[in-house]
Formats: structure tokens, sequence, C-alpha cells
């Protein structure tokens, strides 16, 4: 069993930025063994075609759309949350996707970031979209259908004078973010917002249970896929026992985001989520609970109680995956838009009139200002837990430390009480979704 990750002095937000960055390269290139570290089999599905900012500094603005060159090929990084950190919804799925393993999404392009700070705020901004080439640069560059991840060929793009690789970007929409997108446009519309109110990235986060991409989350090989790798069951629990379990990655950024609906699309992901967390769910639903029924169900997950005597807890929605089983998900969607109505009118997701959007959940974030993307813009408006604050390190130790106790506080005993990975897990590939 590794050891835990180090507790620092850094807000739990800013500190994961810190851990994700270079975990799979750690785990893959620098894992003295014996033999490769689960998390090694990411690298099975090749390479793909990268990109970094001109400038060093991160995007002066939201954008993540700069002057960008080409850097090669390269495995993908770890994702974090993607959004705003006091976003009051969360999605969850397993893992990230991984556009650019399919043929008509080839000219994909994934970051190449040396600045965390870049990295920041690609995931705070990038909002419905992930970055691609533009069709005419990528056939220009010798890309096409010989152009595989898991051949390994960088695209010929000509140097200029400075010796960078200079490329044209554009934002690539991506069908799950967009249905996220869709669900706030129709909550806002029940609520008498105008249209756009409510967007991807600020009253919507989305994060993942294991932070490595894949085109599929599988152990079993696809025959209209061949080269498609799928994991073994060793490697699946070893992955999930590191990223979710040990370094609770997902885990300690939910409980410092502390959103007041959480949304879970699909049987695999529920099956995954309700296995692992089935110990703070109310009613917790038991192994393979049908999609049918835990949509009916009203499933809260109890957060805990704060030192000044407040339960904090969070509603769970479950749903068809739109994009696995789009008919399914159409049939289900009015009831899902009636959930948030719900919690909205309830109070619990309610519209905040000073920021303009979805009222923030409570406790503090230093993400934005301390990693110096921008700042926030719901700074007064946000609630610290007892005992903390909204302050940045600069202005000491204390308010972040009390936050930080709390939310690591909360997490006690949700990894330690579940079952067995192989057990949890054991209905969780993509084909059975």
């Amino acid at each position: 069993m590794p050891d835990p990750p180090a507790v620092t002095r850094l807000p739990v937000e800013v500190e994961l930025l810190f851990e994700l960055m270079p975990c799979n390269a750690l785990r893959s290139s620098q894992y003295a063994g014996p033999g490769a570290h689960p998390c090694a089999y990411f690298r099975s599905w090749g390479t793909y075609h990268s990109y970094d900012y001109d400038a060093d500094e991160p995007p002066p603005d939201a954008s993540i759309v700069r002057p960008s060159h080409y850097t090669g090929r390269m495995t993908p990084l770890p994702e974090p949350l993607s959004g705003c950190r006091k976003a009051p919804i969360l999605a969850v799925g397993i893992n990230p996707n991984l556009p650019g393993w399919w043929p008509d999404s080839h000219g994909s392009l994934t970051p190449d970031f040396d600045s965390v700070r870049q990295y920041a705020h690609y995931f705070r901004h990038r909002g419905v979209f992930k970055p691609e080439l533009p069709d005419d640069a990528y056939r220009a560059y010798g890309g096409g259908p010989d152009d595989d991840p898991l051949t390994g060929t960088p695209l010929d793009v000509p140097r200029d004078a400075r010796g960078r690789r200079e490329i044209p970007v554009r934002e690539q929409p991506q069908r799950m973010y967009l249905v996220y997108q869709q669900l706030l446009d129709a909550l806002g519309a029940e609520l008498g917002l105008d249209g756009g109110t409510l967007t991807v990235g600020e009253d919507l986060s989305y994060g993942n249970m294991v932070a490595c991409a894949s085109a599929k989350w599988t152990t079993r090989a696809d025959p209209h896929d061949p080269a498609l790798p799928p994991m073994t069951d060793d490697q699946r629990a070893g992955i999930v026992g590191e990223c979710f379990r040990t370094r609770r990655h997902l885990l300690r950024q939910m409980f410092q985001s502390l959103p007041a609906v959480i949304l879970v699309f699909g049987q695999s992901t529920a099956n995954a989520f309700t296995g692992e967390l089935g110990d703070r769910l109310a009613p917790a639903p038991g192994p393979g609970t049908s999609m049918a029924e835990l949509m009916a169900t009203e499933v809260r997950l109890t957060y805990g109680t704060l030192d000044d005597g407040e339960e904090l807890d969070a509603r769970v929605l479950f749903a068809p995956h739109p994009t696995g089983h789009p008919d399914d998900y159409a049939r289900a969607r009015p009831m899902l838009v009636g959930q948030l109505l719900d919690e909205a009118r309830s109070g619990r997701l309610g519209h905040d009139e000073r920021i303009g959007r979805l009222g923030r959940p409570r406790g503090s974030c230093s993400f934005c200002p301390l990693l110096g993307i921008g700042p926030c813009p719901y700074a007064e408006v946000l609630t610290p837990l007892p005992g903390g604050g909204p302050a940045l390190l600069a202005d000491g130790s204390a308010p972040v430390a009390a936050e930080k106790r709390t939310q690591l506080r909360l997490i006690d005993g949700i990894t330690e009480r579940a079952a067995p990975v192989a057990e949890v897990w054991a209905h969780t590939d993509d084909r059975e979704d």
C-alpha cells in the first residue's frame, strides 16, 4: 500500500494541483517496482498531439484559445476538477474521455504545460470545450487516416524564425459537456433567468473518480476496435486503489467544493459511486441497484457535521448516460430537470442575485487568487467553515489549516469502510453502461 499524500499547509484545492500534474509520470516512469505500476496502463493508449502557449504566464482572461505552438506527442496529463471549485453542482464520471483516440478527432490537442499555473487556468476555464487543430491545418501538417495514437508519429509543423512550430487552435465542443449546459439552460428557464445566465464551469463543475484518461474504461477487448487496450482486473484494482482510495484525489476536492447537487450519469458510474460512497448515502443503494430505481429514489450524501453544528449534505441525482444511451437519457431528462428544480425551490440550489449565479456552497476557496490565475468573482459571498476564512496564505495559515482539518475530518472513514475494490468495481466497464 503506497503512503498517503503528505498534508501540507496549502489549501486542498491548490495542493491537489501540485500532486496531480506529475502523478502519472511518477507512477509510470519513476516507479521502483517490482513490475510496472498499475497506472502505467494509461500509457498503453499511446500519445497525442500536444501544444503549449507561447506566453510563459497563464492567460490574462478566461479563454483557453491563445497563441500556441506544437510540441509533439505526449501522454495526456491527469485531470483535476474542471470549473469553479465552489460550483454548487458537480458532475462525476469514472475517468476523463480521450477524444484523440477516435479517427474523426485525431486532430485533438492535449496541453503540454510546464507551468502549474497554466494547468490550473486551463482546467478552471475550459468549460464545454477541449482544444483541437482546425481540419485544414491538421491535414496540411500531415494528419489523416494513418495518424494514429499508437504510431507515435508527430505532425510536420514548420518552424518559424524563433524555432517554434506555431499552430492555430480552436475550441472542440464536447458532447457530454454540452449536455451539462443544456441542463443548466433548462433549470435557468424554469427559474425565470435569462438564457446563458447559468454556465458550465461556473455553476457546474465536473470531475472524475480516476484522474487519467482513456477512450473507454474497460477490462474487455472490443471486437469493433481490436487496438483498444483493456485493463486487467488487477490493473483496475490498482488504479482505483491508488487514485481514488489512497490519494483520494476526487474525495479531497469534493469535500472542499461541498456541492449541493452531485450528478451521476450511467449505470457503470452509478455502480462505482454508490459502491465507494455507500456508507454516506441515505438510503444506501444496494450493489447493482438499477438506474430506474436510483432515479426514483431521493438519495442524499452526508458530508458530516461542522463544528458549529450545521449538517451538510448533497442531493445525488442519477440518469442514463446521455452519449452512451441517448434515447434512455432523453426519456429521463424531464425528471432530472424537475429534480434540479426541486433542489432550487427548496433553497439548496438557489439563485444568488449578488453574483448573478447559483449560490456558492459553504466553505472558502483560494484556488484562483493563490495561483495567480485571476480574482475570485465569488469571494464576497463565500461563507468559511467554522474557524476558517477566505484569506490567502500570505494573510496567515491558521484559517487555511482550520478549514483543511475540517475537510479531512469529514472525509475520514469513507474509503476504509468501502468493500474491496474488485467487488465494488466489478460492474463498471463501459460496455455494461
